[in-house]
């Protein structure tokens, strides 16, 4: 005869387990997903594609650092010939080898977001297909593990290319004598972290398409079409319209030429505030424009104080962190609430 404390033993039995096991089997999904991922083909490909965009961008931060160099050099020889001479320029400042790095993680993300689409688009659509989703779900495992775990598995193979190509540049830059000072170190680990939010973003928009439609092909060309509008079609149409709306820059002349007035200084600062306003709206609906602001950002933040640098990124910093929040919000949800049959 089963009793009333039978039953709720057993009960407690099993709620104690599941609570003490949720994390474990969260990282079993992701393991098995990670592991799917990184033995695929697909993940050569990308691997391959996001080495090749990032040696572009090394080599143009290459010639660009090269540049910045013969003009330091320049310098230091016209501070050579004026030695004697009692009114001596200042000296000045070596070119940081974190440009390179800069110049490499900006060509990385203006077609990251595609590759990153091409690691979530079909994690669940694919498995729907498939029917492997079904089978998946009749193992003691809940939605709720299922989904958390395939989006920490995306973004563990997401950051292991950040990691390898990060890697595998900052070899071939050693070999060329191209050496990062301890300075550059943060700031180069500072780039990979939000490139790899930036990548996280977009995955996050292919991973709730993907649990959204009921094809692969469907999700993909869903989730290129959200890339294109906001990486072109939102920064263009916020910007000119901005733009449009903006005051005129003032006129010098209108204020007697006397570019030191308070009128003239009040009304230039009203004008760039509106500038800034529209960059942050833009930085705000587009993470492409986002990213691009925050690398540009950080590495124009030399001797400027942290108010200052965070004062210029924090709409970024929003942005990329917002994006992602919303479409796992999403993507959570309907899973959780979906007809798999």
């Amino acid at each position: 005869m089963v009793t009333e404390s039978t039953v709720t033993g057993k009960a407690q039995a099993r709620r104690i387990p599941r609570g003490h096991m949720t994390a474990k089997r969260v990282f079993t999904v992701a393991k098995k997903e990670f592991a799917d991922q990184i033995t695929g083909w697909r993940f050569l490909v990308i691997l391959a594609l996001f080495l090749a965009i990032a040696l572009a961008g090394t080599y143009s931060g290459v010639v660009s650092y090269e540049r910045e160099l013969d003009r330091y050099s320049q310098q230091l020889a016209a501070m050579d010939d004026r030695f004697d001479e009692p009114g001596r320029m200042m000296m000045p400042a070596k070119p940081p080898v974190e440009g390179i790095y800069s110049s490499m993680f900006l060509t990385l993300v203006s077609y990251g977001g595609l590759l990153a689409i091409a690691v979530g688009f079909d994690l669940v659509s694919g498995e729907k297909e498939s029917r492997s989703l079904k089978s998946l779900l009749s193992h003691p495992v809940y939605r709720d593990e299922v989904i958390n775990g395939k989006a920490l598995g995306g973004i563990a193979l997401l950051a292991i290319v950040v990691g390898g190509v990060l890697l595998i540049s900052t070899a071939m830059l050693l070999v060329f004598s191209f050496v990062p000072s301890p300075d550059d170190l943060w700031m180069i680990l500072t780039y990979a972290g939000i490139t790899l939010l930036f990548l996280v973003t977009f995955f996050s928009i292919a991973l709730a398409l993907s649990t959204l439609c009921r094809e692969s092909g469907s999700a993909l060309l869903l989730s290129v079409v959200v890339f294109v509008l906001l990486s072109f079609v939102i920064p263009y149409t916020t910007t000119h319209i901005g733009m449009a709306l903006m005051m005129e820059e003032p006129d010098p002349a209108a204020y007697g030429g006397d570019i030191s007035s308070e009128e003239y200084q009040a009304a230039i600062t009203a004008y760039y505030g509106q500038f800034d306003l529209i960059q942050r709206i833009a930085n705000l609906a587009s993470p492409q424009m986002a990213i691009n602001a925050l690398i540009q950002g950080i590495s124009n933040s030399s001797g400027a104080t942290l108010e200052d640098t965070l004062g210029k990124i924090w709409s970024s910093v929003a942005a990329l962190t917002i994006y992602p929040v919303v479409f796992f919000a999403i993507a959570y949800t309907r899973f959780l609430r979906m007809d798999i049959r």
